[in-house]
């Protein structure tokens, strides 16, 4: 058991060491290379949803009808969410808003694992994610909030024709990020159980599908884009 423990994790990191400096260099880059990179993940995780929903199973006579309608709630769902994210790169302070937004939903997952495995306690939601506990989701609101107050108020990064909110409404912009990337991650933990999946699918090794990557990066998005409009501007 150990030994298989530790080949996911590491199966996980070197996913993650491949991966992630590519997105950041399309981010980079930008335009159509970014533009592409979302199209292309969200239109993977839209037949992953499907996949979902064509799984799920309902106590209704309906459920056909049950299930077209939640295909057609992740259309829509991951159609605003493309929309969201090109919005967000094409900004005049776009480049440094996205790669923020990246790491901060990065460090809601770092630090609820970290919290998760050094502290345990009560488990969060048994039936829907057996692994998530209250110190766990304690950490994935803590990371976020840590990370934007120190781009924001404290690494000179921040750019200078935009107007630096409070330390207390970039707290709380952070901590409200994590809230609805746990949000998310559940949502998707929810449905995956009641189709009886363990993953979104096996595009990635040692994670799973697109989907189980970017589920809690979907619901964060639009607060922390509300934090990018109305506070910073």
């Amino acid at each position: 058991m150990p030994h298989k423990s530790f080949s996911s994790i590491t199966l996980r990191l070197i996913s993650s060491a491949i991966l992630i400096p590519i997105v950041m260099c399309l981010i980079a880059i930008g335009e159509w290379f970014f533009i592409g990179l979302v199209a292309l993940c969200i239109a993977i995780a839209l037949i992953e949803w499907s996949k979902i929903a064509v799984h799920m199973s309902f106590s209704s006579g309906f459920q056909y009808a049950f299930r077209y309608i939640l295909i057609c709630i992740g259309f829509l769902y991951l159609s605003f969410s493309f929309l969201e994210m090109s919005y967000l790169r094409e900004q005049e302070d776009g480049l440094f808003w996205t790669i923020l937004f990246m790491i901060s939903v990065w460090a809601s997952d770092s630090t609820a694992y970290l919290f998760g495995k050094t502290i345990g306690g009560a488990k969060m939601s048994p039936t829907i994610s057996p692994n998530k506990t209250w110190s766990g989701y304690a950490g994935a609101l803590i990371g976020p909030a840590l990370v934007l107050l120190a781009a924001v108020h404290v690494i000179p990064f921040f750019p200078e024709a935009l107007a630096t909110p409070s330390l207390l409404v970039t707290g709380l912009a952070g901590i409200l990020v994590g809230i609805a990337g746990q949000s998310g991650d559940l949502m998707i933990s929810a449905m995956k159980r009641k189709a009886g999946l363990k993953d979104t699918g096996a595009l990635i090794p040692g994670h799973g599908g697109i989907l189980d990557r970017i589920d809690a990066l979907l619901l964060a998005l639009p607060v922390y884009l509300a934090y990018v409009e109305y506070v910073t501007e």
